[in-house]
């Protein structure tokens, strides 16, 4: 850790982000263009005829592609859909008639590997999305099709060419209606809040920055509804942990109520003096999940006095989705600055995948 940030001292903030990782956040509404217009280029696509299920591998910033398309098109997809995140064993129902999506920015995660070298025992229908690595070097070679994506980011950092290019591959084998309309909503969005968010604001004039404010030296307790709002409060536990190396923790409504409430009461003291309660809020929730979220806040806020509230913005599910991500993506980075972090860097990471190659 070095010398804390002043959020509102851009040239700190550029000293301190040595692999640029905000900027990368800040352009996210023109990756999330960028890689729907790759997954509409992309070629040598497998025949959908007879498609039973669908398949997303991935792991980390790749795996969260499989929970956005999980919660923004399973609704409206003509065939089951899961996301596996580890090696395997796959499914019994996996086989020839499931479309396997590979998922790994670097193209080498072993775990998706792993899957993938099942998936093709199988003989499922695969489309690998990667800027490289083993997965684009056995695309051509086994027959399989693949996608790539710029490289040079982080995974985290790279949720538009990792989600939207699965989108777009969907809607061309025609698993799911053309979502050219759901995309530009979604970028319009993401484009104001980026332009709102954006470093050059002062701390009382950005959201990001002031929900980075709140959470200093606290631990966040991220709470969404199902679906949306879960995928978003889980997507932000782990940028608070990769970005701000911080710890934090996630829980869905209405799962949560049914177990999670009830452990606030023991160790109040400690949590009412540490923690902070962060509420994802989903306009169109389910009117008795946002009827919980009412009655929940009361009923731990002995143990949880401090929260705050993000609200998602845009009418379709992508925006909505996509919007409550990338505000609390950059609430992390800035997070991360202000206790004087690199956001970049995950030396953890890279160290426990150093020692298991070495084994």
């Amino acid at each position: 850790m070095t010398t804390p940030a002043t959020l509102d001292d851009l040239n700190a903030i550029q000293q301190l982000d040595s692999e640029g990782v905000l900027g990368a956040v800040e352009r996210f509404a023109d990756q999330c263009r960028e890689g729907w217009e790759i997954g509409l280029a992309a070629e040598g696509l497998p025949d959908a005829s007879g498609l039973e299920s669908v398949v997303v591998l991935g792991m980390g910033g790749s795996g969260v592609s499989g929970d956005v398309l999980q919660a923004v098109v399973e609704p409206r997809l003509l065939v089951p859909l899961r996301t596996i995140k580890s090696y395997g064993p796959l499914p019994d129902w996996v086989g020839r008639n499931s479309l396997v999506f590979a998922v790994s920015y670097s193209g080498s995660t072993e775990e998706t590997v792993a899957g993938l070298d099942e998936a093709r025992a199988r003989g499922c229908r695969i489309v690998a999305v990667s800027s490289g690595g083993p997965l684009a070097e056995r695309a051509p070679l086994e027959g399989f099709a693949h996608v790539r994506i710029p490289p040079g980011h982080q995974p985290r950092a790279s949720l538009g060419y990792l989600t939207m290019p699965l989108l777009a591959v969907l809607a061309q084998v025609g698993l799911v209606p053309d979502m050219q309309e759901d995309v530009e909503e979604a970028v319009a969005v993401l484009s104001d809040i980026a332009s709102r968010c954006h470093r050059r604001h002062g701390t009382s004039d950005n959201p990001a920055k002031a929900l980075a404010g709140k959470l200093k030296g606290r631990v966040p307790v991220v709470y969404g509804g199902y679906g949306l709002g879960a995928v978003a409060a889980y997507r932000f536990k782990c940028d608070l942990n990769e970005y701000a190396k911080t710890p934090a923790f996630a829980g869905a409504l209405p799962e949560l109520d049914h177990n999670e409430i009830v452990g606030w009461k023991g160790l109040s003291e400690l949590t009412s003096e540490n923690f902070i309660n962060v509420l994802l809020i989903d306009p169109r929730e389910h009117p008795r999940v946002a009827l919980r979220f009412e009655i929940t806040r009361k009923l731990i806020s002995t143990a949880l006095p401090s929260f705050c509230e993000v609200t998602a913005e845009g009418e379709g599910p992508l925006a909505r989705l996509l919007s409550l991500i990338l505000l609390t993506q950059l609430a992390s980075i800035y997070l991360a600055l202000s206790y004087g972090e690199d956001p970049g860097p995950v030396e953890v990471i890279t160290a426990l995948k150093n020692e298991l190659a070495s084994r």
